[in-house]
């Protein structure tokens, strides 16, 4: 078998109507560029070949050919943080400890940078070079650009010219067979395959359609068969036949289609639909629903310190961090030496007691992420509650318990509650990167816009102004009781103040009296703040003014941040609460975002837990 690794390789946004019909033109989704760490331990040597299926996004855009980087300004969003390269070393890899980088096509989204791999061999499909070099022609469309210097052709296999010699051995750490012919692997319907280690554990599976080179891989895993697809497909309703591939007019009124050609492409669609069936785990290189389900699927990421590692006969011999086994082999040791950094050697652990007792360990920590799963979903776990449920277990099962009372209610839609969960973590007194992350990743999932999520921080940034809603009226105040500015304090306002109060009130649908010495004092910063505030009560989205989300929503945003510990600013809570039931909310739904904005409380175990666990 082998061990199969996602790695996150940046996102970006892709516009629906490009890939999927039928479908609305406004429509943009943002997904990720997965990539795969696959790793195969000789059961001879116990030396392990480590493979990564495509490299993701280039870390720096600026890299890529003129024509790909006007073509980067349509996926906008996007990131590329973390790259290929960064998502590895989070497992303890550095790039030189590839030994092969395989490439599903040479789309610019999928090419990386493979400089970055100085010692590795790279393997193309059938025709891939021909593409790179220009001498066959792609599809149409802005995302058909590419580089010929792409790659180091001295290290790069064409599969569609078989290696007459062995690769150099500074390139490989495990041999692959590469020179076979194709073959057809009837037991999954695979026409065109290559059984690269010979023991049916990986296979190089020819996938047309896409674009010429288009290969795929089926690896037989520890926990049953997985695919990674590629570009096979780019959305799972194609797969389910909700949707069909998409096509576009390009500007000179050409029809134009992500796949080069279409019919191939529907039978390697037809072909996986058929793996699936069959429970065959099916991964798409932009499969952003798999991405949030499998957040522990990714390397570097672990549930416990700890675990079992196994060597190739099953004897258990180690408790090792995750991120530092290694496996070695000489004449003097013998197979299956294991070390980390902390410990050169391992001792054997042999006793069935001691294992038994791990094993319990394993189910019971199993357990409770089997909760956490059931009352908070996949998508929330980070770091931090795993952690916690390293070092503490009781109070892990008490705070999935405290965060659960919410979503059972569900008095705000699931939706709603994570974009109020990101305005508490997001908000300029918390600024807690773990939840923003994970409440976007779950808003986007429950069915939120780019748009919707943006305005949530929109909303949230302007907490800041709370300084002047608090000083202002404490310098008048003082000025009062000193006898200063007097007639500034107490003047009323000039025309110009009149108009900003009456923009504010049209913009932001109320008044209140704390503004009223603010804007005699500064009417300039005021107008500029009034200009800051209302963006999301004004801007116009696809051609609808006053913003994306309804007013109440925005007016829990701010109820949100203010009750948050982090915060506690009365007159501003008391003020959002009135707006908000005047724009029909009901006192449960309040109620509700005070109970979110009381989980900030379990931010300090989440920070803490990690430097804790790492003690």
């Amino acid at each position: 078998t082998a061990q199969v690794h996602a790695l996150s390789a940046g996102h970006f946004s892709l516009p629906e109507n490009q890939f999927v019909y039928p479908s609305t033109p406004e429509n943009r989704k943002t997904v990720p560029s997965l990539c795969f760490l696959i790793q195969h331990i000789d059961p001879t040597t116990c030396k392990t070949t480590n493979i990564v299926f495509d490299l993701g996004l280039r870390r720096d855009t600026n890299r890529y050919s003129e024509p790909i980087r006007r073509h980067i300004t349509t996926r906008q969003p996007l990131t590329t943080n973390p790259d290929v390269v960064k998502s590895l070393a989070k497992g303890g890899l550095r790039p030189e400890d590839i030994d092969y980088v395989m490439f599903s096509h040479v789309h610019w989204d999928h090419v990386g940078e493979p400089r970055d791999f100085p010692t590795s061999t790279f393997v193309v499909g059938p025709g891939s070079l021909d593409i790179l070099s220009g001498k066959s022609p792609a599809a149409r469309g802005g995302h058909s650009h590419f580089e010929a210097d792409l790659l180091d052709l001295d290290r790069t296999v064409d599969l569609s010219e078989p290696l007459d010699t062995p690769l150099r051995q500074s390139h490989v750490l495990g041999k692959l067979y590469l020179s076979q012919p194709w073959k057809p692997l009837h037991e999954f319907g695979l026409p065109m395959t290559l059984d690269i280690y010979q023991d049916g554990s990986v296979y190089i599976v020819d996938a047309p359609g896409h674009l010429p080179g288009h290969i795929n891989l089926l690896c037989r895993t520890g926990n049953g068969w997985l695919y990674l697809a590629g570009d096979a497909c780019h959305d799972r309703r194609i797969l389910s036949g909700e949707k069909e591939i998409g096509e576009w007019k390009d500007a000179e009124g050409h029809t134009c289609c992500i796949h080069s050609d279409r019919e191939e492409a529907e039978k390697t669609i037809q072909r996986i639909r058929e793996l699936e069936n069959k429970g065959i785990e099916v991964v798409f290189a932009h499969d952003v629903d798999w991405e949030q389900a499998n957040p522990e699927r990714f390397w570097g990421y672990s549930v416990e310190d700890k675990h079992i590692v196994h060597d190739w006969s099953g004897i258990i011999i180690g408790e090792l961090k995750t991120h530092m086994v290694k496996c070695t082999y000489s004449p003097e040791i013998g197979v299956g030496e294991n070390f980390n950094a902390e410990n050169r050697q391992a001792t054997a652990i042999r006793h069935p007691e001691h294992q038994q007792s791990i094993m319990a360990s394993d189910q019971k920590q199993q357990a409770h992420l089997d909760r956490f799963n059931s009352l908070l979903g996949p998508s929330a776990i980070h770091e931090g509650w795993t952690s916690l449920l390293a070092i503490s277990p009781e109070f892990f099962d008490a705070s999935v318990s405290l965060a659960a009372v919410p979503r059972k209610k569900s008095h705000l839609s699931p939706k709603n509650q994570s974009l109020i969960s990101l305005a508490v973590d997001s908000a300029a007194t918390h600024l807690y990167a773990p939840g923003i992350r994970s409440h976007i990743k779950a808003a986007l999932a429950q069915g939120a816009t780019i748009h919707e999520v943006t305005e949530v921080v929109e909303l949230s940034s302007t907490l800041g102004i709370h300084a002047c809603n608090i000083g202002v009226p404490l310098l008048v105040e003082v000025l009062r009781e000193q006898g200063g500015y007097s007639e500034e304090i107490t003047k009323d306002f000039d025309e110009r103040q009149e108009k900003l109060k009456d923009e504010f009130t049209k913009k932001r649908g109320y008044w209140h009296k704390f503004w009223e010495d603010f804007l005699r004092m500064d009417p300039e910063f005021f107008e500029a703040y009034l200009e800051f505030s209302s963006v999301p009560w004004v801007k116009e989205v696809n051609g609808k003014q006053g913003g994306v989300l309804e007013p109440k929503i925005k007016e829990l945003v701010y109820c949100a941040f203010d009750a948050a510990a982090t915060h506690l600013y009365v007159p501003g809570l008391k003020l959002h609460m009135k707006n908000a039931l005047g724009y029909g909310a009901t006192p449960q739904e309040i109620l509700e975002v005070l109970e979110i904005a009381t989980l900030l409380s379990i931010h300090t175990a989440h920070v803490a837990a990690p430097i804790i666990q790492d003690l």
